[in-house]
């Protein structure tokens, strides 16, 4: 059987880093593993008692026995993995030797996930573990093929730093990805636009909430060939002032600089507050270095006082009604018969919302109700 020559091998390499930086390309990186040991199989697994520790990157994946083994086969995976845990990282194992080969190709995984795929002899290591989860390499043989001998243990031996590397930079980025992601979904859930953007006003990203306000042509703030606007020209040079002042305060933290300003709509309406500040860097987030984070709110008045002011101000839903009801013009005594009771507990509701309100004038519920608005999105 012709030996992979150099060439093959750092090909495979290649394949392999390419992997690790995109998850995407683990399924090539597998393909190539069996193209370099002659195999009819090869994966990269990750098996631990949690489902989320549970993945595979597999050469020419079977999508019926893919789902098979995480649904119905899992607890015989459980128990052929319980075997390998003790395995020492790195150290090149055949499967015939750890479980026999007459008792592997006895068990249900065998009979039904690995004789289905032509895995008739497999070599494989552990790559990496965090606690009871793991990560290992595997690649089978078919059975007209030759088993692997001592200078494919020897090759697998040397390409092992290469594939914990794999294994470890895949393992971060997956992270990194998931709290991407989650941080993500956070900010589109907010009840405002937040948007990314470097000195010269380009956008390098912006959530949902912004996306809304940029696409809106009646917006105060919109986009032009990737850069943000404004509609009015004197707000136009304020912006670009505000993001001046917010790139140099990160500079000097000292400085005062002016963070915040309205935005008006070229018919005085759809007006926008914006507030500015630098963006946080981090070794994490070097993407944002340099950059300023904008803040932008519709100003509009409040909707479903109801729900705000039980939310906001943790009022009981009689509280928030009466406090909605005071806010929309209402009178206590007419908010009272609205509610269909007295006086004096209308008065006593009121008390309890001056209280947590941290208001003491009517007055100034009204004034804090009507501006108040929940800071997610709804659904």
């Amino acid at each position: 059987m012709p030996r992979p020559d150099v060439d093959a091998v750092m090909s495979a390499i290649d394949r392999l880093l390419a992997g690790a930086m995109d998850e995407e390309q683990m399924q090539t990186a597998a393909e190539t593993m069996r193209q370099l040991f002659n195999g009819s199989k090869a994966c990269f697994a990750g098996f631990g008692p949690s489902p989320e520790d549970w993945a595979s990157y597999a050469s020419n994946p079977d999508p019926a026995l893919q789902e098979r083994c995480f649904g119905e086969f899992a607890p015989d995976f459980v128990e052929v993995g319980d075997a390998l845990r003790d395995i020492p990282l790195g150290v090149v194992y055949h499967d015939h030797d750890v479980f026999g080969a007459e008792a592997l190709r006895s068990t249900r995984v065998w009979q039904e996930w690995m004789r289905p795929q032509d895995m008739y002899g497999g070599m494989a290591c552990r790559l990496a573990k965090n606690g009871q989860a793991f990560w290992f390499f595997d690649v089978q043989r078919g059975r007209e093929q030759e088993g692997f001998d001592a200078e494919d243990v020897a090759l697998l031996e040397k390409l092992y730093p290469v594939l914990r590397r794999v294994i470890e930079l895949r393992r971060h980025i997956g992270r990194v990805t998931i709290q991407r992601d989650e941080a993500r979904g956070a900010l589109d859930r907010i009840a405002m636009g937040i948007a990314i953007l470097d000195q010269d006003m380009r956008i390098a990203y912006a959530n949902e909430g912004a996306d809304e306000i940029l696409a809106d042509p009646d917006s105060a703030i919109g986009l032009r060939q990737g850069r943000l606007f404004a509609r009015q020209p004197a707000d136009q040079r304020q912006l670009k002032q505000l993001v001046e002042n917010t790139l140099r305060s990160a500079q000097d933290p000292l400085a005062h600089h002016q963070a915040s300003m309205i935005l008006r709509g070229e018919d005085g309406s759809h007006s926008l507050s914006a507030c500015a500040m630098p963006a946080p860097s981090s070794a994490a987030q070097a993407h944002t270095a340099g950059k300023v984070l904008i803040a932008l709110r519709r100003l509009e008045t409040a909707t479903n006082l109801v729900a705000c002011a039980r939310q906001l101000f943790d009022l009981t839903d009689a509280e928030a009604k009466f406090a909605s009801a005071l806010a929309s013009g209402s009178s206590v005594t007419d908010a009272a018969e609205a509610q269909g009771v007295r006086i004096s507990t209308a008065r006593t509701h009121l008390a309890r919302i001056f209280q947590k309100t941290n208001t003491r004038q009517q007055s100034q519920l009204v004034s804090l109700l009507r501006n108040a608005a929940l800071p997610l999105r709804p659904r």
